[in-house]
């Protein structure tokens, strides 16, 4: 199973279509309720609890971590974003704390074990000063430091008990009034440079480094969109020094239905190449995703109908590689830094294996404006996934090529209190059954923690103070 799982992250993008406010559904989002000039502290506690399966290595002994994986932990977030003086300049600061409850040796990224051991940790996450101009149609924003930076082709999540943080610098430039007839235009260009990392389960702020534990010096990375409503389009690209180039190519298509619905359709391309000695060294030492290049196409159809919600996703995936392993869609800049991957097939599992075809379909319903026995049950939402992917791989038994068939089926429910008594207060459960009918893909792949039988249940609280 992933450890680089973005379920949280997926859902909104999924199943909010062309619903503007998709706050309730997204109980991960520590914005929801930031205010200018305030001080917000955010707790969350989160359970997680993976069972993985397969026989072929159960016979050769099982794994080496046990066949249990997860734990539970507190997380504490106590954010402050200042206004800004003169209406130009301002700072963010932020306090990340976790509580180890409970641990088991595999701890799915919850608790630095940098030492060999599950631990909690404390992190100064955000300090950056920001500055802002705000001309007639056009705003500017620039922030240098630590925070929560998102750009380009490299995201920052929050998926676990805190997030991550990044350390550089990252700009942004909104220009309005750029209309094609009727429909209003905005045109957006952010870019920023990284030289640093602190993951979400770590507490140091550490160099970006390969799969294989060699040093990249830094990321530079940039993206330009256009958005008119009924359609956007998007290119992002990002550069991490002698590793690898991302590229990413996005048409979006969205249509009213009737006053409380709408249609989207959405295509996303992803360009990834090799760009350096230090990727070499990553082949050489078989940590390396693919040879020299890899592309990942997604084709997503999305529909909401009132109070319904409906996906149907198409991806394929090329990655070849050569050293007799079988390869995948790399899509970060380094094994600890994420990369900006919005394919609605990659929730969980992420289905990039060289070759593979993927089929996914996806419904939700909210339930705002209903109640139950007069508990009124605004904010509350549920959500089902199944998705199944098609690819080949060498059996190294047999020596034959043969047909491999992964599945994954996967249960949200997400609730947000709207009540006056309990406001602030989200929970939210995730369960997610995963399997693979050639038990010998593990032994194979590049990414072996990814293509092995599993169950997962996830239990997230968040409270907002």
């Amino acid at each position: 199973m992933n450890n680089k799982n973005t379920a949280f992250l997926l859902s909104s993008a999924l199943m909010s279509l062309v619903v503007e406010n998709a706050g309730a559904s997204n109980i991960h989002d520590y914005d929801r309720t930031n205010n200018d000039g305030k001080f917000n502290v955010y707790m969350r506690a989160v359970h997680i609890d993976t069972r993985i399966e397969n026989d072929l290595i159960d016979r050769f002994g099982g794994f080496p971590f046990g066949d249990r994986l997860g734990g539970t932990a507190l997380g504490l977030v106590a954010d402050y974003n200042s206004g800004y003086w003169l209406d130009s300049i301002g700072f963010d600061a932020s306090l990340y704390g976790v509580a180890k409850l409970d641990a088991r040796p595999e701890n799915r990224d919850l608790f630095d074990d940098t030492s060999g051991e599950s631990e909690g940790f404390a992190k100064l996450g955000q300090a950056n000063i920001k500055l802002r101009h705000v001309g007639e149609n056009w705003s500017a924003l620039l922030q240098t430091g630590r925070g929560r930076f998102d750009a380009g082709t490299v995201v920052t999540l929050d998926t676990r008990a805190v997030p991550g943080s990044l350390q550089g610098t990252r700009g942004q430039l909104q220009i309005e009034g750029l209309d094609i007839g009727p429909l209003p235009g905005v045109l957006s260009v952010d870019g920023a440079y990284f030289n640093r990392v602190s993951p979400r389960d770590r507490k140091d702020f550490e160099h970006i480094r390969s799969n294989g534990g060699f040093e990249i010096d830094d990321i530079q990375t940039f993206s330009i969109g256009y958005d008119a409503k009924l359609f956007a389009l998007k290119f992002a690209q990002g550069v991490a020094k002698d590793f690898n180039r991302n590229t990413s190519y996005t048409l979006t298509l969205r249509a009213p239905l009737g006053e409380r619905g709408g249609a989207i359709f959405e295509t996303q391309y992803y360009d990834f190449r090799r760009d350096g000695d230090i990727w070499e060294r990553d082949w050489l030492s078989g940590n390396a995703g693919y040879d020299d290049k890899a592309n990942w196409l997604n084709l997503n159809l999305g529909l909401q109908i009132d109070h319904w919600s409906f996906g149907l996703s198409y991806s394929k995936t090329r990655a070849e590689l050569s050293n007799g392993m079988l390869g995948y869609a790399f899509f970060d800049h380094g094994e600890n830094v994420d990369g900006l991957m919005d394919a609605w097939t990659r929730s969980g599992n992420d289905f990039n294996n060289d070759g593979e075809t993927t089929w996914q379909l996806a419904g939700k319903y909210e339930f705002d404006g209903k109640s139950l026995a007069g508990i009124p049950l605004d904010g509350f939402n549920i959500m089902a996934l199944f998705k199944r992917g098609r690819f080949d791989a060498d059996d190294p038994f047999s020596g034959m090529r043969t047909d491999v068939t992964e599945s994954q089926a996967e249960y949200r429910l997400n609730y947000r209190f709207e009540e006056k008594d309990y406001q602030g207060v989200s929970v939210g459960v995730i369960y997610t059954r995963y399997w693979i009918d050639q038990d010998f893909v593990a032994l194979v792949s590049a990414q072996p923690n990814n293509v092995v039988n599993g169950k997962e249940i996830r239990v997230y609280v968040d409270y907002a103070f």
